[in-house]
């Protein structure tokens, strides 16, 4: 039987998010060594049934992009007995993702979301909000801007509205994360307005073993501004880890 990797989106995200890296050659070859799976979390109602659904995966070797990578640490750690629970995982790549609560103004920009959403309708990413996922260089690059801009527009208001509400309550795990003893991968963006290079840091100094890679040049999206580089070092990764030959 095929060794299972999960694939884990973001918000407003959903499998298209892995379609790009899982296009190149790279990707490709992963495909071959692993049976891929993906946590549909778009679809779930509510945070309990967003970690069911990795759960149902059994999937041995994880990958999880910004709120994705968040949820994997948290069904990690919230498993009864949850060292024991993590000896059956054989890997961990996290994506732009931070193991912190959110801050106290991202809670208040939050709370404001949610109360615009509740009375208005949203319409869609704003050139501004783009910006603030996308590095610059890739603005004008439809490979990249096309595919997140139809992903927020058919998952649209009721997938926004629902994923903000069930994750606003975010308790930071950074004290917990030296129960996590398999190989952990963090990748981030030099450039992401997201998640900071310091709390890509944090995770690593308390992942007992963790190797940080941090890509210049690129913002938070960084499955689609990169997808060809995400590619090569999962590829890299798992055949450091004796995973893959």
């Amino acid at each position: 039987m095929a060794t299972k990797l999960l694939l884990v989106p973001g918000t407003l995200c959903d499998e298209r998010l892995w379609l790009p890296m899982l296009q190149t050659a790279a990707g490709q070859q992963l495909q071959q060594n692993f049976q891929l799976q993906h946590a549909n979390i778009w679809q779930a109602q509510n945070r309990a049934l967003m970690l069911e659904s990795i759960h149902q995966a059994e999937a041995e070797h994880l990958v999880g992009f910004s709120l994705g990578g968040y949820l994997l640490l948290l069904f990690l750690l919230s498993q009864p007995g949850s060292v024991a629970a993590t000896k059956q995982i054989k890997s961990l790549v996290l994506i732009a993702t931070s193991a912190g609560a959110l801050t106290a103004e991202e809670q208040k920009i939050r709370q404001q979301t949610l109360s615009w959403l509740q009375h208005h309708q949203y319409q869609g990413m704003s050139q501004k909000r783009l910006s603030e996922f996308v590095h610059a260089s890739k603005l004008n690059d439809p490979a990249v801007t096309d595919l997140m801009l139809k992903m927020d527009r058919e998952l649209g208001h009721p997938v926004l509205l629902n994923q903000l509400a069930q994750t606003s309550e975010r308790p930071s795990l950074l004290d917990q994360l030296y129960q996590i003893q398999c190989p952990v991968l963090i990748i981030g963006a030099a450039d992401d307005q997201k998640v900071p290079l310091a709390a890509l840091e944090q995770m690593a100094k308390r992942l007992p073993d963790a190797r940080l890679v941090v890509l210049p040049d690129c913002g938070h999206m960084l499955p689609l501004e990169q997808p060809e580089q995400l590619a090569l070092l999962l590829s890299s990764f798992y055949q450091q880890c004796g995973i893959v030959v």
